[in-house]
């Protein structure tokens, strides 16, 4: 699996996580395999597939 598949495989799925169809790939501070460190007004969320934690700005997080 190339980088370029595996960024958008972490990109679709935190899309459907965070409930925001509009997500793009610049809107992710960070993703890891392992823990992510949040910082005030981000939002750290488990993406189950790929198997990552994503880390984004508060305002990209739609979910109810």
């Amino acid at each position: 699996m190339s980088m370029a598949t595996l960024e958008r495989a972490v990109l679709a799925g935190a899309r459907v996580v965070l409930n925001n169809p509009k997500l793009k790939l610049k809107d992710i501070l960070e993703w890891s395999t392992g823990e992510v460190k949040t910082a005030d007004g981000e939002v750290t969320v488990h993406v189950p597939d790929p198997g990552v934690n994503v880390s984004v700005k508060k305002e990209n997080d739609k979910r109810k």
